[in-house]
């Protein structure tokens, strides 16, 4: 692979989190290291968290003279993240816990030919297919409201190691949602159930023991 390919994220915690999928070639970059991305072929900016960063994140893209994005899409449409680059960069939408799940068939949205060519040489082992441009795509809207209800059941006394094997029993996944909620993150699910619960309604609020696992100091940003 000779295009310049860089991830960006928020912390450290996030870097350690997508170290496993994270391909040879591919180097990452915190939000402090834009300016090491200029003229790169491709971006993946994959942080889930209040939209005001990541608009942030995405406008020094584009001033730095990044050539195509990935970006995540859980919590804002690639629709809207155009409109506030002002549809100057080519701009493609991913599912970043998807990605962290490791899932053969990967999502994408709004993508062109060049960016999901790009995407097969970083991943040849995964398969990437074109789905509707919506908030949440498809994996987080499913796997994010399960967790919700999961966090219900533990608060009411049932273990983690039950809800763990029982929902891998039931529904045949590799992993529990009390597990894929530790390896997303909280932070990610929490600002991912925000996201649809603002799109779909309150179904998708997160539950009260969510917010205080993610801590008032996260609360706190969530002014766009």
């Amino acid at each position: 692979m000779t295009e310049t390919v860089w991830m960006v994220g928020d912390t450290d915690e996030e870097r350690r989190r997508w170290q496993p999928v994270l391909p040879p070639g591919v180097g990452w970059l915190g939000p402090d290291q834009i300016e090491r991305a200029s003229g790169a072929a491709l971006v993946l900016e994959v942080s889930l968290g209040p939209l005001g960063p990541k608009r942030d994140r995405l406008l020094s893209l584009r001033d730095v003279g990044v050539s195509r994005i990935v970006s995540a899409a859980t919590t804002a449409t690639i629709a809207a993240q155009r409109q506030w680059l002002g549809d100057t960069v080519p701009m493609t939408g991913c599912d970043p816990l998807l990605m962290l799940a490791g899932g053969r068939v990967q999502t994408v949205s709004a993508g062109d030919h060049e960016a999901l060519a790009l995407l097969d040489r970083i991943w040849p082992e995964w398969e990437f297919t074109s789905v509707a441009d919506s908030i949440g795509m498809v994996f987080s809207r499913e796997i994010l409201p399960i967790i919700n209800e999961a966090v219900a059941f533990f608060e009411h006394g049932v273990s983690t190691e039950d809800i763990n094997q029982g929902t891998k029993l039931g529904l045949n996944y590799p992993r529990g949602p009390l597990e894929w909620a530790e390896m997303f993150g909280w932070s990610s699910v929490y600002w991912g159930l925000r996201a649809l619960e603002d799109m779909y309604g309150p179904r998708f609020r997160p539950h009260p023991w969510i917010r205080r696992k993610v801590g008032s100091s996260l609360l706190e940003r969530e002014a766009l």
